[in-house]
């Protein structure tokens, strides 16, 4: 049979004559004992190489430890495995014999060109047990030759090619980096161009909120100034209207008003003074009177007649007109000054009233008083001298309402 190695050379075995296998025939699965193969193979190999010169003897034991087998090569006195030196049949077919022989389990470990530290395979496998021998060992291609065989050259090359992608990349890079700057310098400016007009517009509006400011304390103060100024005229207008209110009374001071006097179209009102004069025992003629006549009303939806205003020559005849009708009601408690002591017997009596003349301020408020006096349960409110004053009991002081403020006081 032929046994083929990375050398030129045959192999003789000894082996039955009736039948010779090619290596090959070692590896068919179904060449199993008893079918003439034997249990160990052994032969020799005769090679002349141009470099290597010398016999070889190989032993194996079936094809269960070909792979094992042990090549012995008696001229240079060196063992190696068949796996080291590639044994197969289909190198031998058209390939130059390898010089380099290497077994890394017999040789020291050689330094990768790459300066990696990366261990060797074992040239067998770990567990022979689970390794199948049918596999095809095809011939290895020249690109994966040449891809082993790399000359100083070609990794020069591979150098300079790295160097240009470098630079490419990083020009590149660079041109990009460039780029970016440019576009953020012009947003950038756009950016600062537009904080520019902000704080532009922000000091615009700081200064006139500044103004606005100053201008609001200085109308605060003259606000403050107008209010106190407020107050003083409004004092001063208290003033000058209680001086005007006690003036327009005062010069009423002569007058008496008749309340609910009956009205006719023909009467005599100065009669009807004279009349009350009769009636409460006290003597008017026609130089006590100055002045007499009805006046508007100050409601005109009332139904109440109209009163007649009377200006005596003096405030001691208008006292003494009032004192003495006073003093008529007191005596007829029962039977008060009314419309048949006038003269007006053929209507129904009803009650005839004279007081005071009072300025329109002072009737308002005689007219509040009555109103608070019935709230609060006074007994007693009245006017004396154009001026009015309220009484709760009999035994209680006597309380001059000036003005409003005063009679919201009162409890």
């Amino acid at each position: 049979m032929t046994l083929g190695l990375n050398v030129y050379g045959h192999v003789a075995l000894t082996y039955p004559p009736a039948r010779r296998y090619d290596l090959d025939f070692l590896d068919n699965s179904r060449t199993k004992p008893p079918c003439g193969m034997p249990k160990v193979i052994s032969g020799a190999l005769v090679f002349d190489d141009h470099s290597v010169r010398g016999a070889a003897h190989l032993t194996a034991t079936t094809r269960d430890s070909i792979h094992n087998c042990c090549l012995t090569l008696s001229g240079l006195h060196k063992s190696y495995h068949t796996l080291c030196i590639d044994f197969s049949h289909a190198d031998t077919q058209g390939q130059e014999p390898s010089i380099n022989w290497t077994c890394p389990q017999c040789l020291s470990k050689q330094p990768r060109s790459d300066n990696s530290n990366i261990p060797v395979r074992p040239s067998t496998p770990t567990s022979m047990a689970d390794v199948t021998f049918n596999v095809t060992r095809r011939k290895m291609t020249q690109s994966r030759l040449d891809t082993l065989q790399l000359d100083p050259s070609t990794e020069s090359l591979r150098s300079d090619i790295r160097e240009i992608i470098r630079e490419e990349m990083r020009n590149a890079l660079q041109d990009t980096i460039g780029e970016i700057k440019v576009s953020l310098s012009a947003n950038l400016k756009e950016i600062n161009d537009q904080i520019s007009a902000f704080k532009d517009s922000m000091n615009f509006l700081s200064d006139e909120f500044d103004k606005l400011k100053q201008d609001n304390i200085t109308y605060r103060n003259e606000v403050k100034q107008l209010k106190k100024e407020n107050e003083m005229l409004h004092y001063d207008l208290s003033e000058v209207k209680g001086k005007f209110i006690n003036l327009d009374q005062l010069s009423r001071a002569s007058n008496i008003e008749i309340q609910c006097v009956p009205e006719y179209k023909s009467e005599n009102v100065i009669n009807i003074v004279k009349q009350i004069g009769r009636t409460v025992s006290v003597s008017i003629n026609d130089n006590d009177i100055h002045y007499c006549a009805r006046i508007a009303k100050l409601n005109a939806d009332s139904t109440r007649p109209r009163s007649i205003l009377t200006k005596f020559n003096s405030p001691r005849t208008r006292d003494s007109f009032l004192s003495a009708v006073l003093t008529y009601n007191k005596k007829n408690v029962q039977d008060k000054l009314n419309t048949h002591d006038l003269g007006f017997g053929s209507m129904q009596k009803s009650p005839v009233y004279v007081v005071e003349n009072l300025s329109p301020d002072n009737k308002n408020l005689h007219a509040a008083t009555r109103k608070r006096a019935k709230e609060l349960k006074y007994k007693f409110v009245w006017v004396r001298g154009g001026r009015v004053y309220a009484r709760k009991t009999e035994t209680s002081d006597t309380v001059f309402i000036r003005n409003l403020d005063i009679l919201h006081k009162l409890i």
